[in-house]
This record gives C-alpha cells, structure tokens and sequence, in this order.
C-alpha cells in the first residue's frame, strides 16, 4: 500500500503494508515492553554463553592436568624402565592412554560447545517465536 493522500511522502516500495506495519507496535507501551523482552532475552543468551565458556575452561584445565600428569607418570615409569623393550611398552601405552584421554576430552567439550549453544539460542528464539506471533497477528487484522 502506498502513502495516503494526506502523507507529504511517498513511499518507494509499493507491496508494503504500512497499515500492518503501523498495527505491529500500536503505542509506546507495546514498543517498551517489545523491546524489554529483546534486552532480557539477549542479557539471558549472554549468561548462558558466559556460563558455558567458564564450564569449557573448567574441563579444558582438568583436560590438562591430567595430561600433565599422565607425562609424570611416564617420565617416572620410563626412567625405572631396565630394558629398551620395557621403555616401549610404557611409552606405547602413554601414547594410547593420552590418544584415549584426547578424544574423551574432544567429546566432553563438543557436548559442552552444543549445551551452550542450545541454552544460548532458547531466549532469543522464544523472543522471535512472540514477535512473529504479533507480526502475524498484527498483518491478519490490517
């Protein structure tokens, strides 16, 4: 629809809707409340996202500790090693256990990346879901 004749302007875009436009946020009141709920949606993501990044470090650092400990615990087995073939072994299972330890980590920090982001997107997609409910009740009435 395009301006009204009592409009001084002229609208350049012919399919849109100003009525359905205009109807969307009818009052102030309904454009403070629209907005305090986009701000407590984004200040909720933000919390998860912080949240789930202290987790990620959290196991990051006991990621590394136990590895640190594991070498430790190489080093000493390997330096009590009498043969060469005694020294391979423990180095062989080092390799295998620090394999093992590498890939649970991996898998610890994917299920936290996909945790965060999940309890990071709820907020702002609930808040999307009600501005395409008032934008599509606000165009089914204009």
């Amino acid at each position: 629809m395009t301006a009204t004749s009592s409009s001084p302007f002229s609208f350049p875009f012919r399919g849109f809707d100003s009525d359905a436009f205009s109807g969307l946020i009818p009052d102030q009141d309904a454009l403070g409340t629209f907005t305090r709920g986009a701000m407590e949606a984004s200040s909720a993501s933000t919390r998860a996202s912080v949240k789930g990044m202290q987790e990620t470090g959290q196991a990051i650092m006991g990621q590394l500790k136990q590895q640190i400990s594991l070498s430790v615990e190489t080093g000493k087995k390997l330096s009590e090693a009498g043969t060469f073939s005694e020294a391979m072994t423990v180095q062989t299972d080092f390799v295998k256990s620090a394999f093992e330890n590498h890939i649970n980590g991996f898998n610890e920090l994917a299920d936290l990346y996909t945790e965060t982001l999940s309890e990071a997107i709820a907020p702002l997609a609930k808040q999307a879901k009600k501005a395409a409910k008032k934008a599509s009740k606000s165009t089914a009435g204009a």
